[in-house]
């Protein structure tokens, strides 16, 4: 399968006002042309719309896009262009959605579009999305708005930046990993992170910090090694993503497996991961004129079991006189939160680190304490922070405002579920994901 998404570029409708101003259509903010380092750019003459492409993929390979989705694309979007200036196009999504298809219906199909937003007086869509007819199978999804694309754009691109090269020499016993560590240092490896970025625009730049072990003996260990990123789209602050990279890199340049690496990197060739499914539809106290209102911190079972049904796993064994029911494979429990009277069902995952396998674990001393409160200096510093990091989890997660983003939260779509969006953020190593109020699946409330 073919797959082309990109930004146009509309020169009449940029906003040359000092400042760094977007215009809300036709303009990419310096922000979101770092969602990749490899863009192509396509433009005719006589056209006003430019293509700038940041994912062109066959089978998930990066090609160049062939002439004939960029021709189709220019013609489709200077044909958008010229209706709006026209004045045909109006605040109508699905008159704008017929005059397309009518348009170009031997052309294109599948054809499906955002809400319209106005640009200079003119009415334009914020992103069209379609197959080109005639061509081997495709999807093409073409934004106009800056605004959207920073929000919904799924490609991203990881490069990683290893501490020692060769990276075989992490497998080494603690005395030859110390030496090599001794001719390291910090300015030289800022200058290889400087070198990859190579002057591009960059979303983010991240660096996390693993214990080796020695693999003959684990209780020797050196902690704080250093594994840095350049990050190209947002979708790519996923820790999954990040942790994904870095084990490429590795197994990639070494000639050891991923069992060897297991036991030298533990935390980061496993996964210790929690889901959060929050009581999105069970509320407490109902809506004022103007007050919001609050959740229930009491869910029901059935919500519990429905729970585990889809993020979870039931164990294998069989029932007995013991324990006459079935009973999750991973460890289950309730969390309450502050925010709203907010609970949700906790999932630990099925690759958590052994003192890591349940949530009390990881924050053996959370308490429903307001980060605000004098109460708060009794909870360790580590959990403090996981709190803060939870509720602005929680709050984004809930998604009555746009979430634009941060480098401590990311908003990702579950690759085999697109009705499933996780907000995801990481402390000491650990994945933590919410469930999004707008996620569709079959709860019981």
């Amino acid at each position: 399968m073919y797959d082309l998404q990109g930004f146009i570029n509309i020169g009449p409708l940029k906003d040359n006002t000092p400042g760094g101003v977007t215009a809300p259509v036709g303009e990419l903010s310096e922000y979101a042309t770092s969602f990749a380092k490899d863009k192509q750019w396509f433009s005719k003459a006589n056209m006003q719309v430019e293509l700038v492409a940041f994912t062109s993929k066959r089978d998930k390979v990066a090609i160049t896009v062939p002439s004939s989705f960029s021709d189709n694309v220019l013609t489709v979007t200077q044909w958008i262009y010229s209706q709006a200036i026209n004045g045909v196009l109006k605040n109508d999504e699905v008159e704008f959605q017929r005059l397309l298809v009518g348009q170009f219906s031997s052309k294109i199909s599948k054809v499906s579009t955002g809400a319209m937003i106005e640009g200079k007086g003119n009415w334009f869509p914020r992103w069209i999305a379609y197959t080109l007819e005639g061509q081997e199978e495709n999807e093409i999804r073409l934004w106009f708005s800056d605004a959207d694309f920073a929000k919904d754009y799924r490609g991203f691109d990881i490069e990683v930046i290893l501490m020692l090269n060769p990276i075989d020499t992490f497998q080494s016993v603690k005395t030859v990993v110390e030496k090599a560590l001794e001719e390291w240092n910090l300015p030289d490896h800022h200058d290889k992170v400087n070198e990859m970025a190579n002057k591009f625009p960059y979303t983010a730049i991240h660096t996390n910090y693993y214990t080796w072990h020695d693999r003959e003996d684990s209780e020797s260990t050196i902690p704080n090694i250093v594994f840095t990123c350049i990050i190209y789209g947002p979708q790519g602050r996923n820790p999954t993503y990040v942790k994904e990279a870095y084990q490429n890199a590795v197994l990639s340049q070494s000639g050891y497996s991923r069992v060897d690496w297991a036991k030298v990197f533990p935390d980061l060739f496993s996964t210790t991961r929690f889901t959060f499914i929050p009581g999105w539809q069970v509320r407490g106290i109902p809506n004022m004129e103007d007050i919001a209102s609050l959740y229930s911190p009491m869910l029901p079972y059935d919500f519990i079991l429905k729970s585990i049904d889809t993020f979870g796993e039931w164990s294998a064994t069989e029932s007995d006189t013991t324990i006459p029911h079935k009973v999750p494979a991973t460890d289950v429990c309730i969390i309450p939160a502050q925010y709203k009277s907010l609970s949700a069902v906790c999932i630990s995952g099925p690759e958590n680190a052994d003192n890591k396998k349940t949530l009390h674990e990881t924050i053996p001393d959370y308490a429903l304490i307001s980060t605000s409160s004098s109460e708060i200096s009794r909870v360790s510093k580590p959990t403090t922070e996981w709190i803060r990091l939870y509720i602005q989890a929680l709050i984004a997660a809930e998604e009555y405002h746009p979430y634009a983003g941060t480098t401590d939260v990311v908003k990702v779509i579950d690759e085999n579920n697109k009705d499933l969006a996780f907000y995801i953020f990481e402390h000491e190593n650990v994945e933590y994901r919410v469930l999004s109020r707008t996620s569709v699946w079959p709860e019981v409330v």
